[in-house]
């Protein structure tokens, strides 16, 4: 007897896909929301300390690490995946943003009047880049993973109903501190 697929299997698999996608973007934008600040100061000076940017304006340095920061967290899924792609095979399992910025300094920041010179293979400069971001997101996922044990220890929270996602916000927002604008 001949079994005819309707195409479910595929079409449950590339939902949970797409799912598993907006997720990851949805992550990323919080975590660039609340550690933008953390990030940029980080980066700018791991940078410069470990000598693979040289500048006779550490300043300018800092403004293009901020403005490329902003352009990962502001950047569509189509244009983030065409900026990194020349580098995209670098390691097995990259991570995005640390990719990006591996790029941005690679294409972006060597262009810049105020860089001399930026030192070190591509992936000399995404194993530095990846190691700050890598450092600030696990600090980042322990506090959150902290207030969503203390959250839920209030048995007057329902998980998934409103007052929940207000109580765990207001938590967050107390133990990580206020979210970055949006210009």
């Amino acid at each position: 007897m001949k079994r005819f697929d309707s195409g479910r299997v595929q079409e449950k698999l590339l939902n949970r896909l797409e799912r598993k996608e907006k997720q990851e973007a949805f992550q990323r934008d919080r975590f660039f929301r609340f550690k933008l600040p953390e990030i940029h100061n980080s980066l700018t000076q791991t940078l410069l300390m470990e000598k693979i940017i040289e500048t006779d304006n550490p300043s300018a340095v800092s403004d293009l690490v901020l403005k490329g920061l902003k352009a990962a967290q502001k950047t569509n899924e189509f244009d983030f995946k065409y900026f990194t792609a020349p580098i995209r095979d670098l390691v097995p399992r990259p991570n995005p943003i640390s990719l990006y910025m591996t790029q941005y300094v690679l294409e972006i920041m060597i262009n810049d009047p105020s860089v001399v010179d930026v030192y070190g293979t591509d992936l000399e400069i995404y194993q530095i880049v990846n190691r700050v971001i890598t450092q600030i997101n696990m600090k980042f996922d322990r506090a959150e993973h902290e207030v969503l044990q203390q959250i839920s220890r209030n048995k007057s929270l329902v998980p998934g109903s409103r007052e929940f996602e207000l109580a765990l916000e207001q938590a967050f927002i107390k133990k990580v501190g206020e979210p970055q604008k949006q210009p």
